[in-house]
């Protein structure tokens, strides 16, 4: 049956203070204006309507708008391999996480406008990050530099920048030469390296990696003798329990790790079963969001637990007692060791303590050579926090001759950022390779821009045995070159040839024995197979136990990366800004995130309050405060990746975002702690607008999401969807038995919430970003949103207006909320239960939006799209008022052409990004998702050419393209083989509000959680 009780989506719906949108025609339509050309907005729309009658001349004349002239400019020879019109998809990799990550771009008559995961390659298995899928805008980046600069000047002749870079190295040798680069995965780098310290003698080259993985590298070093990461295998783990790593999210490699992790999520009438997670934090996270059972918990106590969870498993070690509420700590350790072999036990802290506790489990449960692997390793970090410490405090006594940043920040990256800026200042020779000019390389005499990831040749080693190759997909757009490039030429090496990148790259292809062309088509080659033999694990468990410490007195804050920023080093990049955090749902700000009882209780703190945060390491002068659901007590959170400053930036929302918070990082154990005691809120403003997404729209208490338990399920897959509605329909059915009937499914057991599927679409369809003060007034133009819900999980029995409720069920209800918070309880506000829900247009076979629309602007096609008619919509927001999902969106603004929404691709530069087979829309009309119907077109013409019918596979949308974890799937209903048809066949199939009887395109499959008790969320969206 369906579900009973109701969701909530956020603190505005329970508190009442969720503010109603000003009536139906609370904005204007321009009328005048848009006749005239003019960017100035005044006329509203009841005025069309008294003015025009909504007469056929008024339509007529709103349709003769005219459209600028094009000329097309024919080739006069063709290029070889270039048809205009047909895309071309090139191996290589993205440069986003510095390992060398496999992916295919897309380009068009000459320009990258699209990357996707390269599905054949076991490190990104199709998926790529919302991040990796934004990086490609800052190929058009008008902040990058266009030549190199000498001593503030630019110059345009490289000879001159390598004479006068290797006069004044040679000079520096003596006093010595720091090389400062990040984790180098790259070939052809460790290759430039090495030359170029063979040339200069006294070189030393230090690794600095922005989040740090020094705690777990010594870790791994001194408990099995090798300093690495591991690679985790999610899709082998029956029992995974994670203490704050939010490995969906940020952690180590999450695109790879979320397709495996959904591997054992998914479930089905022939595979019943699915893996059980644990998660233990702090901050509520992307991971977990997605957990099984989630127990908030402040970070510093994690190691503890740790300790007491190795005795359980009957580890000999001795630490004081503690436990999670209900005794599951027990319940943990049970699972673990039924799973011996078959579970994974990670953590996310820093302190090489915890890690060691950690190793120790995972030793005894036999989880290493089978889900745990230490000799195929990823490369993804090196760096020594103690050797950056010592870099910092070398350039502050000006003991060094010369420092050559290679694709690295530290100014802005490193704690003592201010320090080393003074240092820089000391140093006769400074040299820089980034691409723009950053918080460091503004200190640099010398600035040699080093070329995009798409402009470059290379070898990349991600994972020990397994190479990507990446390739150049177009000529420089800027007069840079490759930075292995520039260090070789300052080596001395002679760069011959035409592409001596491509050379130095063929040639290490060919001394592995690979064949080059295959390699740079494939993207990847995988030499042996290294051994999976477990290591016998050597870590003094109990000096690790007695190291820890005690938790933090009084409250800890807590310093994270949001998915769609990082570490900041891609965060000038409006697409990363515009997309809702996951957990959050908000755009551009960053925040001090709080408790509910800590903000009520401790600080006297309400949502966008402003606070100054003092700790032991620094403060920040002033940020908002955001209270979040599921957040631990006694802890508060700051996102790094924020307050980015660019001497070149223009006038919009990227300029002065949020705060830098990297100085308020410590050192715990000689490593990097991302934990930090005793700070202290104090408030100093209030009033501040989040640009929050989530509750934009009301869907008015409906049955949108449904969830159960696996043993629910065992027991009946059809749970929550026994019963479906009968209505008799008022409309004239259309046999869509012949041809093509389009259709999605959208697996919530899959779905992660990451927000990649957001990121695609936009790129693919030219979706543009608004800004923040836009979406404050609920004008975001995503063709497809993320829901997130909560639901309460009550930790003890309690009677609420006079009705009795059991420990660990669901409180959904708004008044039931209320009361029970008014009773002075706030501990339900940490147990809450996370669900994620991607909406996009339904195409509805009845859609509603049809029936209202006066110039039939949006129309139903033969093949069951719901189409929209860019030219003939006169914008009355008809349509989107009758929708029942609210996906469709009111272009307010011409904003690819318009000043006050000046982003990369507001540029000539930045519009190269655009996909020609899409339409760019003016202002004043309505857009939402069309199914990517120039994707289908496509399709049907590759079958046309090949003289077949279509099949399964052939059309892809862009969301399904991009998503991780596999859960969207797009295909036609009408061929009863295809893997639409069977989902939509599936006994976990239901439609979003299929009561009303629109008869949507899009299915649903019902989210399982892996519990023994009965779900809290029998329960729909309130």
């Amino acid at each position: 049956m369906g579900n009973s009780n109701q969701y909530w989506k956020g603190l505005e719906e329970i508190e009442g203070t969720l503010a109603s949108p000003q009536g139906e025609f609370g904005e204007a339509l321009p009328l005048d204006e848009v006749f005239s050309g003019s960017d100035t907005l005044s006329p509203n729309r009841r005025d069309f309507l008294k003015y025009f009658g909504f007469s056929v001349s008024a339509v007529a004349l709103a349709a003769c708008n005219k459209a600028p002239v094009k000329y097309a400019i024919p080739y006069v020879e063709k290029p070889e391999n270039v048809t205009p019109g047909v895309p071309l998809y090139y191996a290589t990799n993205c440069g986003v996480y510095g390992e060398g990550f496999p992916i295919l771009a897309k380009v068009r008559e000459g320009r990258p406008i699209k990357l996707d995961g390269n599905d054949q390659s076991i490190l990104s298995k199709g998926g790529l990050s919302a991040i990796g899928q934004a990086s490609i805008l800052s190929l058009y980046d008008t902040h990058r530099l266009s030549n190199p600069v000498v001593k503030g000047a630019e110059t345009e002749n490289w000879a001159d920048v390598d004479k006068a870079v290797t006069s004044a190295l040679t000079s520096a040798n003596d006093k010595g030469i720091k090389l400062v680069t990040r984790n180098v995965s790259s070939k052809l780098m460790q290759q430039a390296i090495d030359e170029f310290k063979g040339k200069y003698s006294n070189t030393e080259h230090i690794v600095f990696d922005p989040i740090s993985y020094d705690g777990m590298l010594r870790a791994n070093s001194s408990s099995f003798g090798k300093a690495v990461i591991p690679n985790y295998h999610f899709d082998k783990a029956d029992v995974v329990v994670s203490f704050g790593a939010d490995f969906l999210g940020t952690w180590v490699s999450p695109t790879r790790f979320s397709a495996d992790y959904a591997a054992k999520r998914k479930v089905s009438s022939e595979n019943s079963e699915m893996s059980r997670h644990y998660q233990i934090e702090s901050l509520m996270s992307l991971t977990g969001t997605n957990a099984d059972y989630r127990y908030p918990m402040s970070e510093s106590k994690h190691g503890a637990l740790l300790a007491n969870l190795l005795r359980e498993l009957g580890g000999a070690v001795s630490a004081p007692a503690m436990d999670l509420p209900g005794n599951s700590l027990k319940k943990i350790a049970s699972d673990l060791k039924a799973a011996r072999g078959k579970s994974i036990v990670i953590s996310g802290s820093n302190d090489a303590n915890v890690q060691t506790i950690v190793n120790a489990i995972n030793s005894l449960l036999g989880n290493y050579g089978s889900t745990i692997d230490l000799n195929s390793s990823l490369n993804i970090a090196a760096g020594s926090d103690a050797g950056v410490d010592k870099l910092v405090a070398d350039l502050k006594a000006g003991s060094a001759g010369a420092v050559v940043f290679v694709g690295v920040n530290p100014v802005y990256h490193h704690k003592d950022g201010a320090a080393l800026a003074e240092g820089l200042k000391k140093i006769p020779t400074v040299i820089s390779t980034s691409m723009v000019l950053d918080e460091t390389t503004q200190y640099a005499g010398y600035v040699c821009p080093d070329n995009h990831f798409l402009e470059s040749w290379d070898v990349f080693e991600p994972m020990a045995g397994y190479y990507t190759f990446s390739q150049p997909v177009i000529s420089n757009v800027f007069n840079t070159r490759q930075a292995a490039l520039s260090l070789r030429a300052w080596a001395g090496a002679e760069l011959a040839g035409e592409q001596p990148a491509m050379d130095m790259a063929k040639a290490l292809v060919e001394g592995m024995g690979a064949n080059w062309n295959q390699c740079i088509h494939d993207g990847y080659y995988q030499s042996a197979t290294a051994s999976s033999e477990a290591p016998s694990f050597s870590g003094d468990v109990s000096a690790a136990v007695s190291a820890l410490g005690k938790s933090a007195d009084g409250p800890e804050l807590v310093l994270y990366q949001k998915v769609g920023v990082l570490d900041g080093t891609w965060s000038l990049n409006p697409w990363c800004h515009e997309l809702p955090d996951p957990v959050t749902k908000v755009s551009y700000d960053n925040y001090v995130t709080v408790a509910m009882g800590d903000a009520e209780e401790v600080f006297n703190l309400k949502n966008g309050d402003f606070v100054k945060v003092t700790t032991a390491n620094g403060e920040i002068d002033k940020l908002p405060v955001l209270i979040q659901p599921g957040q631990a007590r006694g802890t508060v959170g700051i996102a790094l990746g924020y307050g980015r400053s660019l001497a070149n930036m223009e006038d919009n929302d990227l300029v002065e975002l949020g705060k830098n918070a990297y100085h308020l990082v410590g050192r715990k154990n000689g490593s990097a702690s991302y934990v930090v005691g005793g700070v202290s809120l104090e408030k100093v403003g209030k009033g501040y607008e989040f640009a929050q997404t989530q509750t934009h729209w009301s869907i008015e208490g409906r049955d949108t999401v449904r969830e159960a338990t696996l043993a629910e399920y065992k027991a009946n897959p059809k749970v929550r969807n026994e019963h479906k509605p009968h209505i008799v329909s008022l409309w004239d059915e259309y046999d869509y038995s012949k041809g093509h009937h389009w259709g999605m499914a959208i697996d919530l057991n899959a779905c992660t919430g990451c927000g990649s599927c957001v990121v695609s679409c936009s790129i693919e369809n030219n979706v543009p970003v608004v800004g923040r003060d836009e979406i404050r007034r609920r004008r975001e133009m995503h063709w497809i949103r993320i829901d997130r819900y909560y639901s309460f999980n009550l930790t003890e029995s309690a009677e609420i207006n006079g009705t009795a409720h059991e420990k660990g069920e669901g409180l959904t209800k708004e008044k039931e909320i209320n009361a029970y918070t008014k009773s002075g309880k706030y501990d339900h506000y940490e147990n809450v239960s996370v669900m994620h829900v991607p909406v996009m247009c339904q195409h509805c076979d009845h859609a509603p939006c049809e029936t209202v629309c006066p110039v039939l602007a949006t129309t139903h096609s033969s093949e069951g799209l719901n189409q929209m008619t860019y030219n003939r919509c006169i914008g009355t927001k008809y349509c989107g008022n009758n929708c029942p999902y609210k996906v469709r969106r009111f272009n307010w603004f011409r904003y690819n052409l318009n000043s006050k929404f000046n982003y990369h691709f507001n540029s000539e530069l930045g519009r190269m990004v655009l996909n020609p087979d899409v339409t760019v829309r003016s202002r004043g009309v309505m857009e939402k998702c069309s199914f990517c119907v120039q994707n289908i077109q496509m399709a049907k013409l590759q079958a046309k050419r090949e003289n077949r019918t279509m099949k399964d596979g052939d059309v892809t949308t862009a969301c399904q393209k991009a998503c991780p974890t596999n859960a969207i799937v797009f295909g036609d209903r009408n061929d009863p083989n295809s893997r639409i048809s069977k989902l939509f066949r599936d006994d976990r199939a239901y439609k979003m509000l299929e009561e009303t009887d629109v008869q949507p395109s899009v299915v649903y499959m019902t989210q399982i959680r892996n519990k023994e008790t009965e779900t809290s969320a029998n329960t729909s969206h309130s």
